[in-house]
Order: C-alpha cells, then sequence, then structure tokens
C-alpha cells in the first residue's frame, strides 16, 4: 500500500472548505443552517425532505414556513444566546411544497461564529409512519378505538418519546396532541421516576411482557394527576421491540373518593367508640360535677381548699367538652337549639376561658350591644367558643393576646340579620396551603399528641348546623382572625316568669349509675326537695307502688339495662297521668326519643343549679297527659 504524500496530505486537510461543504451536502439528514430564524442554507437531503429538488427555495425563507412551532424548538430559535437545548431531541411537523405534513425526528445546536448566533437543526423522518404502518395499515377500526377510547392511550418509542397519542390523553393531561409528540412520559411524570424506568427496562429486555404501576404525572397547569398506567411491549415481525403502547388511566377522583371513604371510616369508628364509652363516662363526670358543687357550697370564699376544688371541676367541664367533641364529629349527639343570647354564653365562660389559656396569654372582651337572640345548642355554642380561643392560645406559645367581638351585622350574600363572633389572635398565622385545609378530618398542624385535628372540624359542624357559617382570615406572622356568622332567630313569645318556690315535692331518681345517682339525691336534698331513688326500672316500679301518691317527678336515666327510662315513664304515668318527667343521658340520638319526652331531657354532665331549675322548670309547666 503506498503512503499518501505531504501534498496528499494538504489536499484533504480537515479545514478545507471545500470538505466541510462536501460532508454538508452529502449528509443522509437533512441539515438547514439558521440566523434570525431564516434560512441561511440548508443541504440537499433538507431540500428533499421538504419536497424540493434543490436548496435554493429554502435559502432567505422563514424557518417557520416550514416547520410548525414545536413545543421545544421554539424555545432554541428564538433564544439564541441559549449554550444548548433541554430537549436534544423531540419530533415536530414539516410542511411539503405539495403541502403534505411529515412527521419529523429534529435536534437543535446553537453555536457562534464571529459573534454571530447561528442554529444548525439536523432532522430526518421519524419512526413514527413506521409504527403508524405496524398499527393502522389495514386495521381502520383499530385508528376508530385509539381515537375514540375514555382512556389515555400513548404509543411510545423503546426510549420513551411519545410519537403518538389519543385525544383522552391529550384532554388529561391539558397538552394539545402536536405538544406531547416528541415528550417522553418522565418528563410529564411527578411520581417514583426510577422504578418507573427500571419498570421500563424490564419490558425491553424481555423479564416482563408487560408492567401496571400507579404513578403521578404533572398536567400542563401544574396540577398533579394520579394514574394507573399499563405499558406493553410491542415486538415487529423480526421479534425486535418496536414500540411501546401505555394506557394511562386518571385515578385522581377515584383516589379523592377513596380518602373521603376512609376519612368517612374513621368517623364511623370514632362515633361507635364515643357512643360506647359517652354514657358511662358521662356518667361519671356527673358525680364529678355534682360533688365539687357540694363542696363548694360549703366552703367560704377563702377557704384554701375551694382552689382544688375548682381545678377538678374545671378538669370535669373539659372532659365534658371532649365527650361532647367526639359525639358531634360523629353526629351522635343532636343540638337543642334554643333562642340564646350570645353574649351571656361568652359572659358566663369568661373565667373558664381565663383560666384555659394561661396568664400569659391576655384576653380581651369586646362584646357589642342590643344583639338579637341565635337559635343555637348553649353548650354547642360554648364549645365553638372554647376551640377558637384554644385554638388562638396554641398560636401564641410566647404569649400573645385573644380578642373576642360580637357585634350585629349582615349574613355573607344575603340581606338576613346576623349576629357575628369574631375572635383574633396576634400568632403566627397560616399560608393559604395551611387555611385551605383546616377543617379536614385528623388535620393539624400542632405536635404530635398536641392535637386531635377535630376542633375546627367540630366547629365547622356547629356553626352549619345552627344555619350559620364561618370564615378564616390569617397570613403568616400577622396572626388569624376567626369569623362567625350566626342569623338572628325569629321572635319566640316569652312566658311570665315564675314566682320563686320553695322546693317542697317529692321526686323519685331511677338511674344505674351509682355515682351519679347518689350525687343527684344529695343536690335535690340540700335544694329541698324530698327524694325516693332506685337503681333499675324494675325497683323504681315496686318503689313508686308503694309511694306513688307522693311522688310528683320522676327523674330517670334515659339508658339503662333492662327498662330505659322512656319505658318506664311510659308506665308510671299511666298508673299516674299527674306525674311530671325529666329525663338525663349522657348519650342519646334525638330521633330516638319520643317527642313528648325530648323538651324534658337534660344531657349528663350538668352542674347541680342546672339541674334544679330544670326540675323547678317542669314542675311548675302544665304539659299534656301522656295516657
Amino acid at each position: 500500500m503506498n503512503l499518501a504524500t505531504h501534498e496528499d496530505a494538504q489536499l484533504f486537510s480537515p479545514t478545507d472548505p471545500s470538505l466541510v461543504q462536501a460532508a454538508f451536502d452529502a449528509a443522509a439528514e437533512g441539515l438547514i443552517l439558521i440566523e434570525q430564524s431564516q434560512v441561511v442554507t440548508a443541504n440537499p437531503s433538507a431540500a428533499w425532505l421538504l419536497g424540493y429538488e434543490e436548496p435554493a427555495p429554502l435559502v432567505g425563507k422563514p424557518f417557520r414556513q416550514f416547520f410548525s412551532q414545536g413545543l421545544f424548538c421554539r424555545d432554541v430559535l428564538d433564544a439564541p444566546h441559549r449554550n444548548e437545548c433541554e430537549h436534544p431531541a423531540c419530533e415536530s411537523t414539516i410542511v411539503r411544497a405539495d403541502k403534505q405534513q411529515v412527521r419529523v425526528a429534529i435536534r437543535c445546536t446553537n453555536f457562534a461564529v464571529d459573534r454571530r448566533s447561528l442554529v444548525l437543526v439536523a432532522f430526518h423522518e421519524s419512526r413514527r409512519a413506521e409504527i403508524g404502518n405496524l398499527l393502522w395499515t389495514g386495521e381502520p377500526r383499530f385508528r376508530a378505538i385509539f381515537e375514540n377510547a375514555a382512556m389515555g392511550i400513548a404509543i411510545c418509542t423503546v426510549e420513551g418519546r411519545i410519537v403518538e397519542c389519543n385525544p383522552a390523553l391529550s384532554k388529561t393531561l391539558g397538552y394539545s396532541e402536536g405538544e406531547l409528540v416528541g415528550m417522553a412520559l418522565g418528563e410529564l411524570q411527578a411520581g417514583d421516576l426510577d422504578r418507573d424506568r427500571a419498570l421500563f427496562g424490564e419490558l425491553l429486555v424481555g423479564t416482563r411482557g408487560s408492567s401496571d404501576f400507579g404513578t403521578q404525572y404533572r398536567s400542563k397547569n401544574g396540577l398533579i394527576l394520579d394514574a394507573y398506567v399499563t405499558a406493553s411491549l410491542v415486538r415487529d415481525s423480526e421479534a425486535q421491540p418496536a414500540f411501546v403502547v401505555a394506557m394511562v388511566q386518571d385515578t385522581t377522583e377515584r383516589k379523592r373518593a377513596e380518602k373521603r371513604l376512609r376519612e368517612a371510616e374513621k368517623m364511623e369508628v370514632i362515633g361507635r367508640l364515643a357512643g360506647g364509652i359517652a354514657h358511662d363516662f358521662n356518667n361519671l363526670l356527673t358525680g364529678v360535677l355534682l360533688y365539687c358543687d357540694l363542696l363548694l357550697a360549703g366552703m367560704r370564699a377563702g377557704d384554701k381548699a375551694r382552689k382544688h376544688a375548682e381545678e377538678i371541676r374545671m378538669a370535669a367541664e373539659q372532659g365534658a367538652a371532649l365527650t361532647q367533641q367526639l359525639l358531634a364529629i360523629a353526629r351522635k349527639q343532636g343540638p337543642s337549639p334554643q333562642p340564646v343570647q350570645l353574649n351571656d354564653v361568652i359572659s358566663s365562660t369568661e373565667n373558664l376561658l381565663r383560666r384555659l389559656i394561661g396568664e400569659h396569654v391576655e384576653l380581651a372582651l369586646r362584646l357589642g350591644p342590643r344583639l338579637g337572640p341565635v337559635l343555637a345548642d348553649p353548650g354547642q355554642l360554648r364549645q365553638v367558643l372554647l376551640n377558637l380561643a384554644l385554638n388562638a392560645r396554641d398560636a401564641m406559645p410566647d404569649g400573645g393576646r385573644i380578642t373576642i367581638c360580637t357585634q350585629s351585622s349582615k349574613m355573607p350574600d344575603s340581606a338576613e340579620r346576623a349576629v357575628i363572633m369574631r375572635v383574633s389572635d396576634n400568632g403566627c398565622g397560616m399560608d393559604a396551603q395551611t387555611r385551605g385545609r383546616l377543617f379536614e378530618p385528623f388535620f393539624t398542624t400542632k405536635k404530635a399528641g398536641a392535637g386531635t385535628g377535630l376542633g375546627l372540624l367540630t366547629v365547622q359542624r356547629i356553626v352549619d348546623e345552627s344555619g350559620g357559617t364561618i370564615r378564616v382570615e390569617s397570613e403568616i406572622g400577622r396572626g388569624t382572625t376567626v369569623t362567625v356568622f350566626l342569623p338572628v332567630a325569629h321572635s319566640v313569645a316569652q312566658g311570665k316568669p315564675h314566682a320563686a318556690q320553695k322546693n317542697k315535692e317529692a321526686i323519685l331518681v331511677v338511674d344505674d349509675a351509682a355515682s351519679a345517682r347518689r350525687s343527684m339525691q344529695r343536690v335535690l336534698r340540700m335544694a329541698g326537695f324530698r327524694v325516693l331513688s332506685a337503681p333499675n326500672g324494675k325497683k323504681a316500679l315496686a318503689l313508686f307502688a308503694s309511694h306513688h301518691e307522693h311522688i310528683d317527678l320522676l327523674l330517670a336515666d334515659w339508658m339503662m339495662p333492662g327498662m330505659n327510662g322512656g319505658e318506664l315513664a311510659e308506665q308510671l304515668c299511666c298508673r299516674k297521668p299527674s306525674l311530671k318527667v325529666l329525663l338525663v343521658s349522657g348519650y342519646q340520638d334525638l330521633h330516638d326519643v319520643p317527642k313528648f319526652f325530648q323538651p324534658n331531657l337534660v344531657r349528663k354532665p350538668f352542674a347541680g343549679n342546672v339541674l334544679v331549675n330544670r326540675i323547678r322548670a317542669v314542675l311548675n309547666h302544665e304539659g299534656e297527659k301522656r295516657c
């Protein structure tokens, strides 16, 4: 073999412009050089792919006259200062001289010569046409199925780039078909990319014929979508990997429904738990509260033990509030609405509030004058106030100020008169994301063990049941304001107050809980009543048979084993129609209580004065006969 001479080496120098031009012209790929979005030069392959016999007709023309404005390539063409394209290989559509459109794989490279910013576009016909031939030749019905399927379908190269997709996928992801073609599925994913790549690799090497997995995609507007993907590898006639078909099912709504179902199941569990323990727990609390009242009644104002008794009573009240909260959450505790002055509820709760929030937090009340009454359960309104105040306290661990205001107003988006209660703090505040989740079950920003995530959900349900609405305003570092709107109740006829009476009547107390029964018995005797007691319905019937002429009122627990309070009352009222009845219960659904008993039912736990006042009201009322 003859060695080339020095002159021959010079002839074929790589810097020879004619050699570079020859390589440019001989390239099988279409090559177009662009400056300021116009074609500077092109090679014969580019002309042929675009339907021209020679490159000359392309020179000087806008690049977009021949190429559609793709999702990625336009970034390179319109930003020549960029060093490289973030998507070095994508697809676009070219418009041939005969107006036909052809799909091509395109690659753009930016470079500069003598301070001139240039873009070299290399392109060739993509595999989409080949895949189309494999898919649709002789089977137009398959195309119809593909186009009309409700599930998103993407046909991808073995590298994972989309070459075709159906309208359902385009609608799901928010991109047009033209935008999706050329993109890789991985660019759209927001899930576990490493896992999905591994599954895709197993398809290609033949470890598995298809793969099913759940993942997440990010739509064009930035929303995260849950999806279930089934990917299958299709091989050509020579058993070589040809393309991948990915079936994409949007499961976002199903996931949300499943989440709602899980939350509903949690509520059901809480309801069963609360229903199971509320009665016994409230019986215990009733005894604690009533015995505290008895202790406090026998103590002087300066007695050292008085503060201990008050602390015990406050702990019992908090336990009662927690039980009522669980029952309200589970909708196992029906409200007892009545006309009530919101200012009275707040004023009567002020001392408890000050003790609960602590000395490091200042409490300010600004109660507006002449507020109309609202139709609500006073105990539930007190619960709303306590929950909002405690949340405000927790937002100010280093101290601060809680302001509670009331005033007359209008219901939002309505001319209906309303009373509003506004609870404000100057604590840490919340961002928009946290505000959006405030009323979700079990959502809390507190540390583990410091909050149940049920407080604000309870508040919302109580306000809803009272016909009101609630609004929250908060910003990070600027505190939080919660405003409760309650409609003003229509005027209610008020009876004349009864004159003060001495309590000399005889009362039959029936309760299976010994602590509750004995504490009620002692409170009533201290109030001047004569009291008989029985632990169950059977013994109560025997006791009534001997003393029915002297018994004026039956005080019975609604839920008792064997014979409940309602059944006992029915039998005794048939024997003595003039007998008055007051039922008590730590847990009940008002729908299960006969209508004529519902007005005369008080929930446990209760204070001694509440019990005495309710008994006095029932004794003074001329009710309908039940037998």
